[in-house]
């Protein structure tokens, strides 16, 4: 996506206002006006989204499956968690709160399994989870600001997924993707 993509955004001049200093000279008027995001390339370490990583596909190998980041067995549920994230496609994004609701569990549980998640970034491309307003949410732990959150900004904008300036993402309807496929976990 080239650094000159200009996106549209209608705000009120209030919200507008505490969001951009160029805006707060307008902070006056009380209408709603529309004012012009870049969508800037983010500045990362790790922008890939290429790297494809073994993913267990049978009950043995599932049985066997040890995390390459905390050193233990990989569980039911996080396989379940993994199984949904690698159902959204390129260029779209879901939630934490989609991704529990089809597996009735909590978006909090989600995340955590998606926080130590050793398929990544495919065949489980996790960037693709934000939080339920869409901002751009936790990466590896960290939460709302840093350098892993850069990282995943990175590999969603090489992606075609752009975020405003408070990092919520802009074009919402089109991208979000919440046809999941469940299938339950191995007893």
């Amino acid at each position: 996506m080239p650094a000159e993509r200009i996106n549209v955004v209608k705000r009120t001049v209030a919200a507008a206002a505490t969001a951009s200093p160029v805006a707060a000279k307008a902070k006056l008027l009380k209408t709603t006006t529309t004012i012009a995001v870049e969508a800037k390339k983010p500045v990362a370490v790790d922008e890939d989204v290429e790297t494809v990583h073994s993913y267990p596909k049978s009950t043995h190998d599932r049985e066997n499956a040890v995390n390459r980041h905390t050193g233990r067995k990989v569980t039911p549920f996080q396989f379940q968690v993994y199984d949904l994230c690698a159902q959204i496609p390129k260029g779209q994004i879901s939630t934490y709160k989609h991704l529990s609701d089809a597996l009735h569990s909590s978006p909090r549980a989600v995340g955590q399994a998606l926080k130590i998640n050793p398929y990544a970034p495919l065949p489980v491309p996790c960037h693709r989870v934000l939080d339920s307003k869409l901002f751009v949410g936790g990466f590896m732990g960290q939460w709302g600001k840093g350098e892993k959150i850069d990282n995943k900004k990175a590999k969603l904008y090489h992606e075609g997924v752009a975020f405003d300036e408070t990092d919520h993402v802009v074009r919402r309807d089109s991208l979000i993707f919440d046809d999941f496929s469940v299938v339950k976990a191995a007893e």
